[in-house]
């Protein structure tokens, strides 16, 4: 006879409690999300400990539901303790990449004219898969062509923007 996994017992103790573990948890808290966190800690530390309380006398069931009314106690004087300070000014809202809002516009202003410049094929294949994040294979099937024409575009546009910025830098250092 085969042996059953080590964390098999504890799985099947957690299928047969959740359910009154959570109801319970969420009648104390009356919170569904800090519920779901007391009863989640509560089975991490049974869990940690398992050998242990599988060793002693005592009711498993009766230990979690203590747990449970402990975790959500203690969720509720964490809770509690932390001190909520209103803002008064909000922060300089930062873009996706993590350039401040007003450098991204201006960065973004200066890629736009870039791209302007570019071929009217260019400018919509480097559009579409760099600027909107889209795969070549979708771009090929929005335009109509073939996914290699697009990675050609895609290669054509770059060098003709490399050749814009050097040129503009150029400009710029003379």
């Amino acid at each position: 006879m085969s042996e059953a996994a080590p964390g098999a017992d504890f799985e099947s103790f957690v299928l047969e409690t959740i359910e009154a573990f959570s109801r319970l948890a969420r009648a104390q808290a009356g919170d569904l999300h800090s519920a779901q966190d007391a009863v989640q800690d509560v089975y991490l530390n049974m869990y940690r400990r398992w050998d242990f309380l599988t060793a002693g006398q005592g009711s498993l069931t009766a230990y979690g539901r203590t747990a449970v009314k402990r975790a959500v106690i203690d969720q509720f004087r964490r809770n509690k303790r932390m001190v909520m300070v209103p803002v008064h000014e909000l922060p300089e809202k930062e873009s996706g990449i993590g350039v401040p809002e007003a450098a991204y516009e201006m960065i973004k202003e200066g890629i736009g004219e870039l791209v302007e410049s570019l071929p009217e094929r260019q400018r919509e294949v480097i559009t579409l898969c760099i600027l909107q994040d889209l795969s070549p294979d979708v771009v090929a099937q929005r335009l109509q062509i073939k996914e290699e024409s697009v990675k050609r575009y895609i290669k054509a546009a770059a060098n003709n923007l490399k050749k814009s910025i050097n040129d503009h830098s150029e400009e710029v250092t003379v």
